[in-house]
């Protein structure tokens, strides 16, 4: 029998059983299509002549396409259903073959599917783990040959794509190495990013929340200028001074004055000691190492942000220029009012974007406050609910990363889009065994290069000419 072209079916006819079994999804609906119009045209032929009823052959044919319709409708729902479990396995496939990953497709494989990204290069590690062993032990299947040489001070390896951001978010990832033998260190792969040492956007209290400038691929720790907003008398906006005109009088001059911020990368550090037992498992030392790194390059991060001094560190919100310093009212304590008056000198435009930052100490004290009514303002209602996550409708983090109780910065209220950070060259990552050869434990170092700055460099004075306000403000020590 000679197959039939399926583009010129007679739509007046049911599709044969071969046909559905060779169609796709687009030609299912396609088809659909088609007999839809043809239904509609044959109403339509009825209707301009003189809207008279459908003769014998119309009427038969009409009914032939509304049961072909219901069935095509049976056959699209069950395409569909089977395409999406197709699609459902298809993306599965990678994660259930760990050690056997799928070939990489530029494209899906049944349709529907977007493109899938390019894989990154990890030198044939499987982990971070395996490739600081290697850099510690030696390689003997000749992989680090394969990783390019740093030409920076040091040298080392460059670390591959695949592990970057598993030891910093991905604004860090840039050039890592790793020098050579016990003293260098090898430069860690990108592919490894997200399961290895990375950073949880939401553990990271500022760099999640800031203006985060890339390290760029020439001369990563470059010193980079920004220009800062110098207010002068001229209000919020910039130092420019807004004038009504009169007809034919003559325009004021009403140029605006930058400052400048500049932001030099400093080199910083975290080391762990393992031992080498440990450290020769590289499969189990892996996530050990990782959560180390990790949770103490996080918080040197955090606290050099948050109260650093700028002494070849980030300046933190907390002693910047242009922070606000609001005087509490009660000594070694946070009352309802030093709330209210922090929150009153916060930048008006800040409300929907700002956090308060609390150290863990002064918790006791914002269960218990109360407004002048005595109701309890932090935890309302049934206190089994747990700490709530708000204070006056702004989110609150706990730390220990800021000043303890009592002391300027105990309680900030701050709108980290206005704080800038200019990431440099790194992570690099070194394994040396001199320190501790006598005990065969393994010092590991993680070193990267940061610089964060407040980008106001003074409080501003809103449009009335009197009210200070700024994006920092810090709850200070009472009046002397």
């Amino acid at each position: 029998m000679k197959k039939t072209n399926k583009s010129a079916m007679s739509l007046a006819f049911p599709l044969d059983l071969q046909y559905f079994a060779e169609a796709t999804l687009q030609d299912l609906l396609q088809a659909r299509s088609e007999k839809h119009d043809r239904m509609g045209a044959i109403l339509e032929t009825a209707k301009a002549d003189n809207n008279r009823d459908l003769t014998n052959e119309e009427e038969q044919e009409f009914d032939s396409l509304e049961s072909e319709m219901i069935d095509l409708d049976n056959k699209i729902a069950a395409r569909e259903k089977r395409e999406k479990r197709e699609n459902t396995v298809a993306a599965r496939a990678a994660t259930i073959q760990n050690h056997n990953p799928a070939p990489y497709r530029p494209s899906a494989v049944f349709g529907g599917n977007p493109t899938q990204p390019e894989p990154k290069n990890d030198h044939g590690f499987a982990s971070l783990g395996e490739f600081i062993n290697a850099v510690r032990f030696g390689d003997s299947k000749g992989r680090l040959a394969e990783v390019p040489v740093g030409q920076g001070e040091g040298g080392g390896y460059k670390v591959p794509d695949a592990f970057r951001a598993q030891i910093l978010p991905s604004q860090v990832l840039n050039q890592w190495s790793m020098g050579t033998g016990g003293e260098g260190g090898f430069a860690v792969p990108t592919e490894f990013r997200p399961d290895v040492l990375m950073i949880s956007p939401e553990a990271a209290i500022v760099r999640s929340r800031a203006t985060v400038i890339p390290a760029g691929e020439e001369a990563p720790d470059t010193k980079i200028t920004m220009p800062a907003l110098d207010q002068g008398t001229k209000g919020v906006f910039g130092g420019v001074e807004v004038t009504w005109i009169g007809e034919g009088e003559e325009k004021p001059d009403t140029s605006g004055s930058l400052k400048e911020v500049s932001l030099q990368p400093h080199e910083v550090a975290a080391t762990t000691v393992v031992t080498d037992k440990l450290l020769r498992n590289w499969s189990a030392a892996d996530s050990f190492i990782r959560s180390l790194l990790t949770k103490a390059m996080m918080a040197a991060e955090d606290i050099a942000f948050l109260t650093g001094n700028g002494t070849n560190k980030p300046t933190g919100v907390v002693g910047a220029a242009g922070s606000l310093a609001v005087k509490r009212s009660t000594a070694n304590t946070v009352t309802y009012d030093d709330i209210v008056q922090v929150l009153a000198y916060l930048l008006p435009d800040s409300a929907s974007s700002s956090i308060w930052v609390a150290n863990q100490s002064i918790m006791p004290d914002l269960v218990k406050l109360k407004d002048p009514a005595g109701n309890y303002i932090f935890i309302q209602g049934n206190a089994t609910k747990g700490i709530p996550a708000t204070l006056m409708g702004i989110p609150i983090r706990f730390t220990g990363k800021t000043p303890a109780k009592g002391q300027k910065g105990d309680l900030v209220l701050v709108d980290l889009s206005y704080y800038l950070i200019k990431d440099g060259s790194g992570p690099y990552i070194a394994a040396s065994e001199h320190v501790y050869f006598k005990q065969n434990k393994t010092v590991i170092k993680a070193f990267w290069n940061v610089d964060g700055k407040p980008w106001v460099i003074s409080p501003l004075t809103l449009e009335d000419g009197s009210t200070k306000v700024s994006p920092y403000v810090v709850l200070d020590i009472p009046t002397a």
